[in-house]
């Protein structure tokens, strides 16, 4: 009764928001159990926002589960927080039919869920890097003292531009003694660590455990036990340990597969501490990661090592086919050698002799001899004219 006091005496001098008129509800972008999300123009701002209206039975139910623990409301607590992988809150309120309502920056992508479903080539590139962007989120959320309590990939968002973002709310309680008491049981079932499921006295660990839950199954498309969607179900189970994700992913970075198989650990002192712990190894296996796929492009060169030359290369240099400057400088050497004085034969060494001394011997073969030379020549260029352009019209590439 102290409650109902609380919350209506409150609220009471809020004012209203008819939120037809403040908003052009564009269409409908997503629908859970407690609430609507509308895609909505803002007439106030002329901003493109989510708007998220809580279903107002249901939010008086869960909230009667903190009876005297004076527990704030989603609005007052999403609009705290400034985070790149946290959705933007930018007010909340109350409308016209007194329900809650939220207005939130409007995310253009996916959620995690279909992600996961889908395993398509941007979740395979970037599944480690949205893991990181996850954990930062969390981190982030327990250094300001809060408890998430229902991380699941239905609770998330990849936008376009590969950023995560962290959406839902809902159950956000404070990290203080009277909200880690046992008994409170809200949550996703198959994601909820085995204290909160068995009532026991709870800690930030709950969402380390999730989180453990939610990276095992971006990896393999499955949880570590078989699904169960009731909390009776997850009774039976939560006793056998978990299918090791190195069964599933033989090629997965140990490293990786250890961090995540501390997180499911059933006792909350054999898990990861903090959020910071954990997100130290996943952030050492990115980088190294990182680095080798720079180094991919450039494997086996150094700079002492030079690169092999194609075989293509080597036979052209072995077999290389004469250029038009080779053939011209050919032509050249067989135009000097006809310019050469030829020996004369014994006969006209013989009138030479007989000749007087001041006559002069000739240095020119015969008549019949010249022309005999030059049909030589002429019979040697044609068969040059007929290789060079049957050779020219070969591929550069080609050994000669």
């Amino acid at each position: 009764m102290n409650f109902l006091k609380r919350f209506f005496s409150k609220d009471s001098r809020a004012p209203r928001v008819n939120i037809k008129q403040r908003f052009e509800l564009i269409g409908r972008v997503g629908q859970g159990s407690m609430s609507k999300v509308w895609r909505a123009k803002d007439f106030n701002s002329g901003k493109l926002v989510a708007l998220k209206v809580l279903h107002k039975e249901k939010t008086l139910e869960l909230e009667s589960r903190f009876t005297g623990l004076n527990k704030p409301k989603e609005g007052e607590i999403a609009v705290q927080f400034n985070h790149p992988h946290i959705v933007k809150t930018f007010e909340h309120g109350l409308t016209t039919e007194n329900e809650q309502f939220l207005v939130m920056e409007f995310i253009e992508g996916y959620s995690l869920s279909f992600l996961v479903e889908a395993q398509n080539e941007d979740m395979r590139a970037n599944c480690l890097k949205y893991i990181i962007q996850l954990g930062e989120a969390i981190q982030y959320f327990h250094q300001e003292n809060w408890i998430h309590r229902d991380i699941c990939p239905r609770n998330i968002m990849v936008s376009n531009e590969h950023q995560l973002k962290l959406i839902d709310f809902g159950l956000v309680v404070p990290n203080s003694a009277p909200f880690l008491q046992p008994g409170n049981r809200t949550g996703t079932a198959a994601y909820m660590a085995p204290e909160l499921i068995k009532r026991q006295k709870t800690s930030q660990k709950i969402d380390i455990f999730s989180y453990a839950v939610t990276c095992y199954e971006m990896f393999t498309k499955r949880l570590p036990w078989k699904a169960a969607e009731t909390l009776d179900a997850v009774l039976q189970h939560i006793n056998t340990p978990p299918e090791k994700i190195q069964n599933l992913l033989p090629e997965l970075d140990p490293q990786i597969a250890e961090t995540i198989m501390k997180g499911l650990e059933l006792y909350p002192q054999d898990r990861w501490q903090t959020m910071d712990e954990m997100l130290e190894p996943l952030k050492e296996a990115y980088r190294i990661n990182q680095q080798r796929t720079k180094a991919k492009p450039e494997r086996g060169v150094t700079p002492s090592t030079q690169p092999r030359k194609s075989p293509s290369h080597s036979a052209s240099k072995s077999s290389k086919k004469k250029t038009p400057a080779d053939k011209t400088a050919s032509r050249a050497k067989r135009s000097r050698d006809s310019n050469k004085p030829i020996k004369a034969p014994d006969s006209v060494k013989r009138k030479q002799e007989q000749s007087s001394p001041g006559e002069e011997p000739p240095t020119c073969p015969p008549p019949e001899e010249k022309q005999s030379q030059d049909a030589a020549l002429k019979t040697d260029k044609p068969s040059m004219k007929k290789s060079s352009s049957k050779h020219n019209r070969k591929n550069p590439d080609e050994s000669a």
